[in-house]
């Protein structure tokens, strides 16, 4: 009878003991997977905070100083004038804004959007994916301004702040059990970069 407990107690404890070892994998492998993932977005995200960061700070650059530099603003859309050329010649204008989700609806994360870049008439170009790009306008007093910005309202920009994030487009899927009611059923990655205080001193007039 003691040798038949034994053997019970036994196949319980290496039960516990494989159950163990099998969770510290899964573990093991989530943080691996989330560390992978993290390294990726930042890398996507920094190319992308880049342009954006760079343009709007030059913004206005090489128009006129009676001239209005912004000339559309909204959430998810800003155009202005720029001199891209930086030789005095013909004046740009160039707009950023998001795409629908719809346009990614196929990709493994639901939040995907194109971010598109346009320069004068030519076509939009994708120059990236986000799942969060928010831009908000403040006038010289810190006043947030409504959007879209009204046409009368534009030459009242003084600041402009940017918020952008960007998600690991591959994802780590929950156990269902896990998944709470309104959360999401996989783990994604993510990067916030924001911009509170960007404006160019060019598009101050």
């Amino acid at each position: 009878m003691a040798a038949m407990l034994d053997i019970i107690y036994s196949m319980v404890l290496g039960s516990v003991l494989l159950l163990t070892v099998i969770d510290s994998n899964q573990i093991a492998s989530e943080n691996h997977s989330m560390y992978n993932g993290d390294m990726l977005v930042q890398e996507l995200l920094i190319g992308t905070a880049q342009l954006l960061e760079g343009e709007l700070k030059n913004m206005g650059f090489g128009v006129p100083e009676n001239h209005q530099t912004v000339m559309d603003a909204d959430t998810g859309r800003i155009s202005f004038l720029v001199d891209l050329g930086r030789d005095g010649g013909l004046i740009d204008t160039v707009t950023y804004v998001v795409g629908p989700i719809s346009e990614l609806s196929n990709t493994m994360n639901e939040l995907d959007r194109y971010l598109y870049r346009k320069r004068n008439g030519d076509a939009p170009q994708q120059v990236g994916i986000v799942t969060i790009l928010r831009f908000r306008y403040l006038n010289v007093v810190g006043e947030e301004l409504s959007t879209p910005v009204d046409s009368t309202q534009l030459t009242e920009i003084y600041i402009v702040e940017v918020t952008m994030e960007v998600q690991n487009p591959y994802a780590i899927y929950r156990d269902p059990r896990q998944v709470r009611p309104g959360e999401r059923d996989a783990l994604y990655s993510s990067s916030l970069w924001q911009q509170t205080r960007l404006a160019s001193q060019n598009s101050r007039r």
